[in-house]
């Protein structure tokens, strides 16, 4: 994006552990059922059912986290260009210890609650929380947060003060 103030790409190395970690306790779960079927009926369709859920996520990973994130000054943006949060929702950057967010992520509280979505690795949005990191290089993280906090800094100036 050629207005882009900060992008953040996922880690193709994090990509891959993520999913083939999945993969492998899908097909683990699978093949241990096979191997020494559990004791009733339930267990015998829910355990290979959850084993093929694991691979499916695993295979998803990989699709969503194929491109990244671009910041503007209208907001935060998929490489498809669907809008993640905008700018004029976002309240505070929180990248503390103790914040519930990504790995090596950060978490942005918002101004008003946004619908719920998800892309793994990348971030998640829940209610009055944007959680951005999982998959994603560290150092991206912090310049995008970084961009994020000037950007909500710029808005609270107002556009005299800009």
């Amino acid at each position: 994006m050629k207005d882009a103030i900060a992008t953040l790409e996922p880690s193709l190395g994090r990509r891959w552990f993520g999913a083939i970690v999945l993969g492998i306790l899908g097909l683990l779960l699978i093949f241990v059922t096979l191997r020494n079927p559990p004791d009733g009926v339930l267990l015998k369709i829910l355990v290979p059912l959850v084993g093929a859920l694991f691979i499916w996520q695993a295979q998803w990973n990989l699709r969503v986290t194929q491109h990244g994130l671009y910041l503007t000054k209208e907001g935060l943006f998929d490489a498809q260009g669907n809008i993640v949060c905008p700018a004029y929702n976002m309240a505070e950057v929180d990248r503390g210890v103790f914040a519930f967010k990504p790995s090596n992520g950060f978490l942005v509280r918002l101004h008003e609650p946004e619908p719920k979505s998800w892309a793994p690795g990348l971030y998640w949005r829940l209610g009055k929380r944007l959680g951005v990191g999982g998959a994603t290089n560290p150092a991206q993280n912090r310049e995008l947060a970084q961009a994020i906090e000037v950007l909500i800094m710029e808005r609270s100036l107002g556009p005299e003060n800009a």
